[in-house]
């Protein structure tokens, strides 16, 4: 397989093909890709290949991904599918993106959750500071009414940051 090919699948819109080759790269863990999986990434308004780049750039584990996967996290467009952009961030050093991570903890079910599984794997690396930030934006959305019914689950995630 070559990149033209994958970008012209892509831009065609065969979906179901773009998929299976993008799955390919990644089972082959095909660095030569992440330049297009990147772009790809970023502009596709499509979650079934949106979630499809995450993985494949998840098992790549070139840390050119991180950012991208932190700002395709992080937009609108995303919202109510991140839970696989949480997944692929998991083959990363998140600890530098631990506020955007905490972020979404009153973010639905699956997506607080697995942020919470997140942070609780590098709370160890956080900085003071770091720490900090993460422990006021919690306090602030344990004060934000419209997460009165997650005030249990923002008090435990609180605990992660002593």
């Amino acid at each position: 397989m070559n990149k033209l090919l994958l970008e012209n699948v892509i831009n065609n819109g065969d979906l179901m093909e773009a998929v299976k080759m993008i799955e390919e790269v990644g089972e082959k863990r095909d660095n030569e890709f992440t330049s297009i999986l990147i772009k790809h990434l970023g502009s596709t308004d499509s979650p079934i290949l949106r979630n499809a780049i995450a993985i494949a750039l998840a098992d790549i584990r070139n840390q050119e991904a991180i950012l991208p996967l932190i700002n395709v996290l992080k937009h609108p467009k995303t919202e109510g599918s991140r839970g696989t952009l949480l997944y692929a961030l998991e083959s990363f050093d998140i600890v530098p993106h631990i506020v955007t991570i905490t972020d979404l903890l009153d973010d639905n079910f699956e997506v607080s959750r697995h942020s919470f599984q997140l942070i609780s794997g590098v709370a160890n690396n956080l900085s003071s500071t770091q720490k900090e930030i993460c422990k006021q934006l919690i306090k602030d959305k344990i004060a934000d009414v419209k997460n009165e019914n997650n005030r249990t689950f923002l008090l435990d995630s609180l605990r992660l940051f002593n």
